[in-house]
């Protein structure tokens, strides 16, 4: 098994491609899947060799709109259930009997979902709050940077900040890096009584996260030049181990980083690949506006994540 570091969009599709290759080939079950773009991502998936798709979902409409796409789906089983929330009740037991290693969103809501996604009679529960990862492959940077939480948590408590880390650490370990470096994110590189947030980022947060994670290096408050740029380091004569090579950026708003990722990708074209994570199976999101590589990217990410689940024993305890 391959265990060198993921530092590109081709290397994580590579990656999956060489998990499925090695006899490891993850299904994902769709929930919803009437959906044109998940049934692109799914066909295109299978077409590459890296993932299976069980598509739930209205059938008529699902061989509809593959047929009005010219999208081949005959390799994809198709689960025939009309009603969203079904679909979603059905996908997820697909996941708890174990014919499935992750869930993929398709036509519904993301909040009702992750509610059935929740539901305990699934045992999908894990330990944190759910976040999400945008791991982005940004032209000019060295290596895939993940951005957290910019989905799911809109203004975090310090505690739930080290939950959202903690996930994001574990995409970290599944993307092969050690240590996984962290940069907390701030407008200023020194804590600020004008900015709150940096003195619980110092004081509380990289504290505890220093006591919880092993094998991190975490450093903040850092903005996002001096975390990804050593040439900005040096002019403003900043040094520690995560300047200019940070993995993770761990913001304080889901706005900051909702605005960041999508401004990475709007205007500087980078690969976007993004995974909900905190529960025991990563669950993908693919939208409209997403390219084709984008798709396969995120679910590439979520094939990785969910073997390493499986290889490392993640939720066995």
């Amino acid at each position: 098994m391959d265990t060198r570091p993921i530092h590109s969009s081709d290397q994580l599709i590579a990656r999956a491609i060489a998990i499925a290759e090695e006899g490891r080939r993850k299904t994902v079950a769709v929930a919803g899947a009437q959906d044109i773009d998940v049934i692109g991502a799914a066909s295109q998936a299978e077409a590459d060799r890296f993932l299976d798709s069980i598509l739930v979902g209205d059938e008529d409409k699902i061989r509809q709109l593959a047929t009005e796409h010219e999208i081949d789906i005959k390799r994809l089983t198709v689960v025939h259930e009309s009603d969203p929330i079904e679909a979603a009740h059905r996908a997820a037991r697909l996941v708890s009997e174990g014919k499935a290693q992750a869930i993929m969103k398709g036509f519904l809501p993301t909040s009702a979902l992750l509610k059935v996604v929740l539901d305990r009679q699934y045992s999908l529960r894990g330990e944190n709050t759910l976040s999400h990862c945008a791991v982005l492959d940004i032209p000019g940077y060295h290596k895939l940077l993940n951005f957290t939480d910019g989905g799911m948590v809109v203004k975090p408590s310090v505690e739930q900040k080290l939950q959202i880390l903690e996930n994001a650490v574990l995409v970290g370990r599944a993307l092969g890096l050690s240590p996984v470096r962290v940069a907390v994110s701030a407008a200023t590189d020194r804590p600020s009584n004008r900015i709150p947030h940096t003195l619980s980022d110092v004081n509380d947060l990289i504290p505890e996260a220093m006591k919880r994670l092993e094998d991190v290096v975490i450093q903040g408050p850092l903005s996002l030049d001096l975390a990804c740029s050593r040439v900005a380091a040096k002019k403003c004569r900043a040094g520690g181990d995560v300047v200019g090579d940070a993995d993770i950026y761990l913001v304080d708003s889901i706005e900051e980083c909702n605005i960041i990722a999508k401004s990475l990708i709007q205007f500087a074209e980078a690969v976007f690949a993004g995974v909900i994570v905190g529960a025991r199976v990563p669950v993908s999101l693919v939208s409209r506006t997403d390219t084709i590589k984008n798709k396969k990217a995120s679910l590439a990410l979520a094939c990785v994540i969910a073997d390493y689940y499986a290889q490392h024993k993640v939720w066995e305890s």
